[in-house]
């Protein structure tokens, strides 16, 4: 769960959003981008998407969903792709061993 919170905390500084709001229940698309972003980092990395919803107080098949949006977005928008790579790069530097 550590690592889910710097890596939130981590999107939340990429995106300019506050933390607070970003693992929320707002469903506004500029909390949700960068919610769906972390969930698809963190289950790329090998983790449960069971242990991923827990943190963002959702279920299962939420965290499902948030990952197969990205997934679509970034195969169809190269933007979208580079866009992650940099969030990825920017979460190192949050996300401590």
């Amino acid at each position: 769960m550590r690592k889910l919170k710097q890596l939130a905390e981590a999107a939340s500084d990429f995106y300019g959003v506050p933390f607070d709001k970003l693992i929320s229940t707002d469903r506004s698309d500029i909390y949700t981008k960068p919610r769906h972003n972390c969930q698809w980092i963190a289950s790329d990395a090998g983790m449960k998407k069971s242990i991923i919803a827990r943190f963002w107080n959702q279920d299962r098949t939420a965290v499902y969903y948030g990952c197969k949006i990205v997934s679509a977005r970034i195969k169809k928008d190269a933007h979208e792709f580079n866009e992650l790579k940099k969030l990825m790069q920017h979460a190192r530097k949050f996300i401590t061993r």
